[in-house]
């Protein structure tokens, strides 16, 4: 049986797709990847085989530069998504009152137990490191046979940021500072405090 992913994976894209390019350029990216049309996305768990279509196609129609902002644009109305709907309201103001470092372990914790729901067959653990944990997925399910010069998961980037800004702190950033794309052992997040004006 195919391993399935949450269909933000593909629905987010599609919306970050029209947002920026429009439709007559979303429209036959997001037919010929998945099958799926503008008017027919999906509204249930999605084989990860579409996702890793989609996002081969957005990275290949647009290439690496122009398609990780779009990218980190559709991981961030992700967040948005699974905070207006997963994550519930009374939970948020608890968690963002705590100190930072408990608030992200504490939020983290939950991501993990639903990795099932975006790591698709891949494996998804959070590493310590200094004052932030390192996200890690081995045998990304998004980047797998892909092979090039630049780190490409920047939808998995723009969806822990879009968390951890809401959730933690407006100041914390998240880069991807290794890729398998790129040839790294697994694809790994690292969070970071950035000076805010």
């Amino acid at each position: 049986m195919a391993t399935r992913i949450g269909p933000n994976a593909i629905i987010q894209v599609a919306a970050a797709l029209r947002a920026r390019l429009g439709d007559a350029t979303a429209a036959p990216l997001l037919e010929g990847a998945t099958g799926y049309r503008l008017d027919t996305l999906p509204s249930a768990m999605v084989d990860e085989g579409e996702v890793q279509a989609l996002m081969h196609a957005v990275i290949g129609e647009l290439g690496v530069a122009s398609a990780a902002p779009l990218l980190r644009d559709a991981g961030r109305r992700t967040a948005d998504y699974l905070l207006a709907n997963r994550i519930p309201r009374l939970v948020q103001p608890l968690i963002r009152a705590l100190p930072p470092r408990l608030g992200l372990a504490v939020l983290l914790a939950a991501v993990s137990r639903h990795a099932w729901t975006f790591a698709g067959s891949g494996r998804f653990r959070v590493v310590p490191n200094g004052d932030w944990p390192d996200l890690v997925f081995e045998d990304c399910a998004i980047c797998r046979g892909m092979r090039g010069a630049a780190r490409v998961c920047d939808y998995y980037a723009g969806t822990f940021e879009g968390l951890f800004v809401h959730l933690i702190g407006r100041d914390l950033r998240v880069i991807e500072c290794e890729c398998i794309a790129q040839g790294g052992a697994t694809c790994c997040f690292r969070v970071e405090r950035v000076a805010t004006s």
